[in-house]
């Protein structure tokens, strides 16, 4: 066992890359005694390759089988003859005419044994898995008329229609003339992801996590319309005889001028217009139309709107780079959580309507979001698998 127990420390240190020459001669000298182990090592690189030569170290590596290593072929014969599974008898064939000799058969399933069952016995703790929850950043694509689709760079965080469509640098996207004059653009985010975009009128949009922006290339002299799903901070540039307009699936904006923000992704029940500076206009269909002053809300619930008086600051804090919650529901909290940390998220029903009061950093990772919430009650827990984070209490 002393030298099989020396072959399968060398065999790991082969397949990690941690071997010096006169280790490197010695695993060649193995290779050249056993011609085929290479080809296997290699495969065994694999979870279900380790699993599949486990399986068969524990069948076979009995004590009887130490003392008589002769017979080991033989059980690999009768397996095959009495295995129904085609691709189980194909298996068997192929180790069979792999290891040539009982030795290389119990080198082979130790080293897999050794390397699976560690990655078996080793999973990542619960903090190593929520500390692999990064934050999001500059991800984007630009979808054409025609159904192309170009990925943005993430070294950059906004493109810019002036004369042409480029990067905030000056480097263009297209080649001049490529793109009409009426081509219809949509510029869309994924979770985790956020972009900026300077409209050929000079308006600036940031674009929050999950979200669409559909946008002419250039504006007509009488009306700009843009449609948007999800959320999105306007800096609407003033141009006298053209309103600007923002249309969401639950209510329409009008603006001469004016920094706003609109929260409306199809899954939740409540959409927002918050207004900083200037005047906006909003409707929904033709029943109800107001008129909202700076540090006024708009709350658009089940076809119904409500006018609220707010902080402008917490509304944009997410355009700042912040989370900021003032006694905000942990189920809102969660769903905004859950786009920028690209997670799927599940509270238990009492803690739905527990509120949340701080603010943390969009670019810390996400374990520090669960402290803010452990400060609030520090009797919820949670539970990960994946990427999915279940809380209870």
């Amino acid at each position: 066992m002393q030298r099989i127990d020396h072959i399968v420390n060398l065999l790991k240190d082969y397949l990690l890359g941690d071997i010096d020459e006169q280790r490197t001669a010695e695993i060649e000298r193995l290779f050249l005694e056993y011609p085929r182990l290479k080809e296997i090592i290699e495969e065994l690189n694999s979870e279900e390759e380790l699993q599949e030569a486990l399986c068969t170290y524990e069948e076979l590596y009995t004590d009887a089988f130490r003392e008589r290593e002769e017979r080991v072929l033989n059980n690999i014969l009768f397996q095959v003859k009495h295995r129904s599974s085609i691709w189980r008898t194909r298996l068997l064939w192929r180790r069979l005419a792999i290891y040539s000799s009982a030795a290389a058969i119990i080198v082979l399933a130790l080293f897999a044994s050794i390397i699976w069952r560690q990655r078996i016995v080793e999973p990542k703790t619960t903090e190593e898995m929520i500390n692999a929850f990064t934050p999001g950043g500059n991800k984007a694509s630009l979808t054409l008329s025609n159904g192309r689709q170009i990925n943005l760079s993430d070294a950059y965080s906004g493109i810019v229609i002036d004369g042409q469509i480029g990067y905030q640098d000056g480097s263009s996207l297209f080649d001049e003339g490529s793109v009409a004059e009426d081509e219809m653009l949509t510029l869309s985010t994924p979770r985790g992801g956020q972009y900026q975009v300077t409209l050929s009128d000079g308006t600036k949009v940031w674009l929050n996590a999950e979200s669409k922006l559909h946008y002419p290339y250039r504006f007509s002299k009488d009306i700009r319309t843009v449609e948007l799903e999800g959320e999105a901070y306007f800096e609407v540039a003033h141009l006298k005889g053209s309103p600007f307009i923002v249309k969401t699936s639950k209510e329409k904006v009008e603006v001469l001028g004016t920094h706003f923000n609109v929260n409306s992704y199809q899954a939740d029940i409540n959409s927002t217009v918050a207004l900083l500076e200037g005047k906006v206009k909003v409707s929904s269909g033709e029943d109800y139309a107001t008129v909202l002053k700076p540090g006024q809300q708009s709350v658009m619930r089940k076809g119904k709107m409500e006018i609220q008086t707010i902080n402008v600051d917490e509304c944009v804090a997410w355009k700042n780079g912040e989370f900021m919650f003032n006694n905000e529901t942990l189920e809102n909290v969660m769903k905004k959580v859950a786009r920028w940390y690209d997670l799927d998220i599940e509270l238990s029903s009492n803690l739905k309507h527990v509120e949340i009061w701080g603010s943390v950093s969009r670019y810390d990772n996400f374990n520090t979001v669960l402290k803010l919430i452990k400060m609030t009650d520090d009797g919820i827990r949670f539970e990960v698998t994946g990427r999915r984070v279940r809380f209870v209490k």
